[in-house]
């Protein structure tokens, strides 16, 4: 039986959390943007806590890219987290982009991975398409993170959709439809325990998830792009890019994959 059937998304996913940092979680119909609801609770002092929705009017991702999905077809999800510090900003958002990574994958027939800095990439070889991506914003002593799904596309969706991006359900062995309480449930408790690891081992787990390294990469930057080889994730969470012998770390970007280096 899937969750949510006999009891709402909200009930399963409150009970699957309850007595952990996330244990307060509400799934709502229809929001404008579930990171601009809880930037003003986290603004009014609110506590840790999730927040869902089946439609998102107002999404945004990474430069204001714009994040539109019918409804029902993903998990909308934002996370209000606590006691941060400034400088491990990259890894909070890791931290939620690592945890989809692995509860997508446990469920897939293709590998899921990370690109750089905070996509979520569902395919194997070079068709490999954005299942997810993960945007933060800092509000005050708290971070924002939020996360947009692709869960269950039906048979025939946009070519730019299929084109630009995939669904898990298009992944799936033996189901057509995937259980979006039980992967949301899954993905928050195992960024959890993402979020109780020390940075080193955090940094160690991501770069392990992470299909960015040891690819010829062309990073897009403001009026200019750099090509060279991935060499490494740096500590504050920075892409480190090796070319002409001179390896430079880059905090900010849009990553093309061009091909592995042998």
């Amino acid at each position: 039986m899937q969750a949510g059937t006999e009891r709402s998304n909200e009930a399963f996913v409150s009970d699957s959390l309850q007595g952990t940092r996330f244990g307060l979680v509400r799934w709502i119909e229809q929001t404008g943007s579930t990171n601009d609801d809880l930037s003003e609770l986290a603004r009014q002092g609110a506590g840790e806590q999730v927040l869902i929705t089946d439609l998102q009017t107002a999404g945004r991702g990474r430069r204001d890219r714009v994040w539109d999905a019918p409804s029902r077809s993903g998990i909308l999800m934002s996370v209000l987290v606590r006691e941060i510090r400034p400088q491990d900003g990259f890894w909070f958002v890791g931290a939620i982009a690592l945890a989809a990574s692995q509860a997508i994958d446990a469920q897939t027939m293709s590998p899921c991975r990370l690109k750089w800095p905070n996509d979520v990439m569902l395919g194997s070889g070079d068709d490999q398409r954005k299942v997810a991506g993960v945007l933060a914003q800092l509000v005050d002593d708290a971070v924002i993170v939020g996360i947009g799904i692709n869960a269950n596309w039906p048979d025939a969706v946009p070519a730019t959709m299929a084109e630009r991006g995939t669904s898990v359900n298009r992944h799936l062995n033996d189901r057509t439809m995937v259980d979006r309480a039980a992967l949301a449930a899954d993905i928050l408790h195992r960024a959890i325990g993402h979020l109780n690891l020390d940075r080193q081992a955090l940094r160690q787990a991501w770069k392990a998830q992470c299909s960015t390294l040891g690819q010829l990469v062309r990073l897009e930057l403001e009026g200019r792009s750099v090509v060279g080889t991935a060499t490494d994730i740096a500590v504050d969470g920075g892409l480190q890019i090796e070319h002409d012998g001179v390896t430079t770390t880059y905090q900010v970007g849009d990553v093309v994959h061009l091909r592995p280096v042998s």
